[in-house]
């Protein structure tokens, strides 16, 4: 295009002027300004959109070539990758249609969307839901009627049909899993969810491909190139020093980190199981085709990508591999990308390891420095299995109190249960100050949860026992660990309420500590264990199968069934949905204000909406006893500054500043002061 010394030009084109201004507001290196100049003019310039790519591009520009350089600049690469890298944003941005650009934009103006909503999701697999993603397109009025608007998908993209690991061995990254549709479905779907105000999460597993995607194949082959695209050792020099540090993830079914493959003569890095290769980023063709496979999920119509296993994407002989600088860089470079291609897309970190550490996925304060806007609260899940285990809040209460603080735009998952197990991630200095041993600790909970601790109510199993040091996870749905299963067995209708009470306080807690709550698929109908996976030969080694149950339609339709349980858990957790919406103090993403209690089984916190107008008060009776509320508790969570009676919105009941008592496993809303009375 050419343009004139007055900044017009010809028909269809914009002038540039105040845009290379933009560009050029960060200080870099000659040479970086230089060939930001020479790939934005390769680009043509002909609506509005286009130039407001542009933008993004000069905006990120200064961020995304320090993060480049440092990552890939020692081999002088930096210029040609970026060269390459955003001829692949424009080409990604291209193929954007209308309707999700236009989703772009408005997200990008209304700020951090994610965070600011009050979004509840659900995490389903497609096939044990609806069998198919059309299936579950044709069930959204069903997760609608709890109020969720949001579906976590688990991997949905082709794998091999016996080694997959639940899908997060991916053979294809561009074909959906053919007995759960299409491409086209999936876009269908995310159209549907888009129309009715809702938001599609998807699964990206980019640690690691199955050995059976195209690139594995070519390096069995004897490709040299594709086998750069993996760790790989000719002998047992180099994978015996990082053995060295390196950590065992499935020290049963899979243990140690490499994996011998007679073909090529190759000892291959195989951190999770044998048939999942590491990736080699410190190979920048495979960084890029990584971008490549991101944008086109971003272009499916995915609204929120989850990234799997973030910590281990670098790796470093004599360390754990994980957690390092460089996959922080990774992901500020991935979310860098984003946002000059896909911009109204947010990331998840999965995130698995100790709080502070998670926090570090963050990023820093500023968006150049911006990883993953989203990040599961992984601690919280043992620390309320905790707190039902021994009926006391204690962890839980220093656990939530020293959870490091999320900024505004960026926030925590919370959630109860998940496909995964139950680690037992415990901060061992909160344990030894409680006065308990944390090898006999871990111990308790596991037997208490399998079942096999005296009195304990719970039906789960042992997950990755590791007999050199005695650790072990626990599976499990929420139902069968929190006693559904054991009162169905025994015909107690007394302890099938207790039970469904225990679940309610659970979820009383997730739905009220901000950020964003996750129902587990089957939670919200109080599904027990799913003991059929014992009969297929591929998924009997791993009992984490008894907790991805199969709903069926009928066994959706008790929720409309009077006496039923499942109904009663149905409704409890729409009721707190609908009063999570209703208040905004319940869903502002900032986590709560904890209040330190004297009766060692009772958990306090307040929320108070982003303006100061509401306050709601957040009570929890973790033990199998009533338990008097502390009379000073109102006054400290400050009552006195507002107006009207408190009120448990739960029960809809007035909640008495005096005398009020919780019965066993209740979880009270007491609202202190709202508008919304």
């Amino acid at each position: 295009n050419q343009y004139h010394s007055d900044g017009s030009c010809e028909t269809g084109c914009f002038p540039v002027g105040s845009v290379w201004d933009q560009l050029m507001t960060n200080s870099l290196p000659r040479r970086a300004d230089a060939l930001l100049q020479e790939l934005v003019a390769q680009l043509p310039i002909t609506n509005t959109e286009t130039t407001q790519f542009i933008l993004r591009l000069g905006a990120t520009w200064p961020s995304l070539y320090r993060s480049v350089d440092q990552l890939y600049g020692a081999r002088n690469n930096t210029e040609r990758i970026l060269q390459e890298l955003v001829t692949l944003l424009y080409t990604k941005w291209s193929a954007r249609d209308a309707a999700l650009r236009s989703l772009d934009s408005e997200r990008v103006s209304q700020g951090a969307w994610y965070a600011t909503s009050s979004l509840v999701a659900m995490q389903l697999y497609v096939d044990r839901f609806a069998g198919t993603i059309t299936g579950v397109q044709d069930r959204l009025p069903y997760v609608e009627e709890l109020g969720v608007n949001a579906l976590h998908l688990m991997p949905i993209m082709q794998t091999p049909q016996e080694h997959n690991d639940g899908g997060y061995a991916v053979s294809d990254y561009a074909t959906v899993a053919p007995e759960l549709g299409t491409v086209d479905d999936l876009r269908a779907l995310a159209t549907e969810m888009h129309n009715r105000g809702m938001v599609l999460v998807i699964d990206y597993v980019l640690n690691h491909t199955s050995d059976e995607h195209h690139w594995a194949r070519q390096a069995l082959s004897g490709d040299q190139e594709y086998q750069d695209y993996y760790h790989m050792f000719q002998d047992r020099t180099i994978p015996d020093r990082y053995e060295a540090s390196l950590p065992e993830v499935f020290p049963e079914t899979a243990p140690g980190n490499f994996t011998w493959r007679e073909e090529i003569q190759r000892w291959v890095m195989t951190v999770f199981h044998s048939y999942q290769w590491d990736l080699n980023y410190t190979n920048p063709r495979v960084f890029l085709e990584m971008v490549a496979i991101l944008l086109d999920l971003a272009n499916n119509g995915v609204d929120i990508v989850r990234l799997d296993a973030v910590p281990y994407l670098w790796k470093r002989l004599g360390t754990e591999s994980r957690n390092l600088p460089e996959a922080h860089l990774l992901v500020q470079v991935f979310n860098q990308c984003a946002r000059i291609a896909a911009p109204g897309i947010a990331f998840i970190a999965e995130a698995i390891v100790e709080p502070q550490e998670i926090a570090a996925y963050f990023g820093r304060g500023s968006a150049a420095g911006r990883e993953c806007e989203l990040a599961y609260n992984a601690s919280l899940m043992v620390l309320l299995w905790d707190a039902l285990a021994t009926g006391k809040s204690s962890l839980l209460e220093r656990g939530l109190a020293e959870l490091p603080r999320t900024t505004e735009d960026t926030g925590w998952l919370n959630y109860v249960r998940c496909h995964d197990d139950i680690g037992l991630g415990y901060d061992e200095t909160h344990l030894w100050e409680q006065g308990w041993n944390p090898t006999s600790h871990r111990a308790f909970i596991v037997q208490y949860y399998t079942g096999e601790f005296q009195n304990s109510v719970a039906r789960g199993a042992r997950f990755m026992y590791n007999p050199r040091n005695g650790d072990a996870r626990i599976s499990g749905t929420t139902a069968s660990l929190a006693g559904i299963e054991q009162a169905l067995e025994s015909g107690d209708t007394s302890a099938l309420s207790v039970a469904i009470d225990r679940i309610s306080a659970l979820y009383g807690v997730i739905f009220s500590l901000g950020g964003i709550p996750i129902v587990y698929s089957g939670d919200e109908l109080g599904v027990i264990n799913d003991y059929s996976y014992q009969n297929a030969e591929s998924l009997r080694h791993d009992n984490r199968w008894m907790h991805r149950p199969w709903l069926s339609d009928d066994l959706r339709e008790q929720r409309h069934q009077k006496d039923s349980y499942g109904a009663v858990i149905f409704n409890r957790i729409a009721r707190m949905i609908e009063l999570r919406r209703t208040y905004p103090a319940l869903y502002d993403v900032r986590m709560p204000e904890v209040l330190p209690t004297e009766n060692p089984h009772l958990l306090a916190y307040l929320r108070r909406s982003g303006g100061g107008t509401e306050a709601v008060l957040v009570l929890v009776n973790f033990s199998m006893q009533p338990v008097p509320v502390e009379s000073t508790l109102l006054k400290r969570a400050g009552l006195s500054g507002g107006t009207g009676e408190p009120k448990d919105i739960l029960t809809g009941q007035p909640f008495l500043p005096v005398g009020e008592m919780l019965s066993p496993y209740q979880c009270a809303w007491v609202v202190l002061y709202s508008a919304h009375r």
